[in-house]
């Protein structure tokens, strides 16, 4: 039985194309991250800062402001540096992170060019603990814990893209793992063997999902390794909500750390709903091939519902918001979960769609490939 389990999880390790996919993956994000670090500067007490030790110092610089975020402390940094703008006659960008964060989130920066910092005024503060930045006029729980989450910011968004890159990886590895016996004329020698037609069966299923979620970790391990050698780990106790895609209006972990953390989680189980969808799929197709295109259209589909075909159908109210949980709940919108502002009930609910998805999929698959 386990023989089976080793030979399965070696014929899907096996496949170059995966690990050329994964390659190159992590070879873009290292570039890109690398890249990112040369362009960046900071301007602080009039000295221009480039690249490594430009982000040293915008770290050090926020550390001295690091904590509850007064009304006081952002025009302290402002009566130090100034707003955040964009010198046309340098062309370059005069400021540091810390002005640069007052100026995007207390002021009128994103209304004007960012080109002229007399044009800029605060907002006005709605108390002397701020609750809330100019950008969001939701009310957070606590106060807003301030620090350098330049990095962090970057990995949030940079993580999410990773995951779906690697997700459609997985469905280019995974997408042959009944198909090809069919398409090998091998399915009815499996199906022979002493437990060919049932724990055979599960340890096939078994060698993909411990694939999927080892592939899964190695990639988040090497994104975490990557961002905590640039970054350290100054600002992963800061408040989740200064990441762009941490939403004031639903659940989000409150900390940074527990932010990224529960994206990688959501990460894993999309890894693993995706595995199932795949396996039902696979069982159903005589050839990878065939498999491999319904597993991509399964998988973006939910893209095309809400994007273009939810406001095309007149289901109704309530229909069209059920079928679009179900749609966010799928392996290509899970790792979004926090960006569409979910309450914790919601988020558990789709949790459980997710399981349900993947159990279905992994028994449709059990039963086609068993009986066929």
């Amino acid at each position: 039985m386990w023989n089976i389990w080793k030979e399965e999880l070696y014929k899907i390790a096996s496949r170059k194309i995966v690990w050329l996919g994964v390659f190159l993956l992590l070879a873009f994000l290292s570039f890109r991250l690398f890249a990112e670090r040369d362009h960046y500067t900071t301007v602080i007490d009039g000295k221009v800062y480039h690249g490594q030790e430009a982000i040293q110092k915008d770290q050090a610089l926020t550390k001295l402001y690091a904590g509850a975020l007064t009304k006081e402390k952002i025009l302290q940094i402002y009566n130090e540096y100034g707003f955040y703008y964009y010198d046309e006659k340098t062309d370059a960008t005069v400021g540091n992170y810390c002005s640069r964060f007052i100026t995007e989130q207390f002021t009128n920066y994103m209304q004007t060019n960012g080109d002229d910092p007399e044009a800029l005024y605060f907002y006005p503060f709605p108390d002397d603990i701020v609750s809330s930045t100019g950008n969001h006029t939701a009310e957070y729980s606590d106060s807003l814990i301030f620090d350098y989450v330049y990095g962090w910011n970057d990995f949030a968004e940079i993580y999410i893209m990773a995951l779906l890159v690697l997700f459609v990886i997985l469905i280019i590895g995974l997408s042959p793992l009944f198909a090809e016996e069919y398409q090998l004329r091998t399915a009815d020698i499996l199906k022979t063997t002493r437990h060919g037609k049932q724990s055979g069966i599960w340890m096939k299923v078994l060698a993909a999902s411990i694939f999927a979620a080892a592939l899964t970790c190695i990639v988040s391990v090497f994104l975490w390794i990557l961002y905590l050698t640039m970054y350290g780990t100054q600002g992963l106790d800061a408040s989740a909500v200064l990441l762009n895609f941490a939403n004031f209006y639903g659940y989000s972990p409150k900390t940074i750390l527990g932010f990224c953390v529960f994206v990688a989680l959501l990460g894993l189980t999309g890894a693993l709903l995706l595995t199932g969808i795949i396996s039902g799929i696979s069982a159903f197709c005589r050839t990878p091939f065939l498999a491999l295109i319904l597993s991509l259209v399964v998988f973006f589909f939910p893209v095309l519902w809400l994007k273009v075909l939810a406001p095309l159908f007149g289901f109704g109210t309530a229909v069209t918001k059920n079928i679009t949980h179900f749609m966010t709940s799928m392996p290509v919108y899970l790792p979004m979960t926090t960006g569409f502002a979910f309450p914790a009930r919601q988020i558990i609910i789709h949790l459980c769609i997710a399981l349900i998805t993947g159990i279905i999929g992994i028994l449709l698959g059990y039963h086609r490939f068993r009986n066929t």
